[in-house]
């Protein structure tokens, strides 16, 4: 697959992850991040969900670098859906993006 790169999240300030991060959540894709909490957690709408792979891959890769402080984190992000307050899916460096298929 050819995913087009839109974000590089690894390339990117931890200020300009936030300001991403507050379009983003201004945009309805996340609810919020939870960066202090063990695990640390997003909330994901359902127009998170319609994106393709890749950019889900990618904004999610951003949420990942900024509770990290754009390093390697060793806690796994726990994906929220916004709406049901269950579980969807995760991000970790070593595995990448996991989604619950529901």
């Amino acid at each position: 697959e050819s995913a087009v790169e839109v974000v590089d999240a690894g390339a990117m300030t931890q200020q300009s992850r936030r300001g991403l991060l507050l379009t983003l959540i201004q945009q309805g894709v996340f609810t919020g991040v939870q960066a202090l909490d063990t695990p640390p957690r997003v909330g994901v709408t359902a127009l998170f969900q319609g994106l393709s792979p890749s950019l889900q891959r990618q904004f999610i890769a951003v949420v990942y670098a900024y509770v990290n402080n754009g390093a390697a984190g060793s806690q796994t992000l726990q994906l929220i859906d916004a709406t049901s307050g269950s579980q969807v899916g995760s991000y970790s460096a070593s595995d990448g993006l996991t989604l619950s298929q529901g």
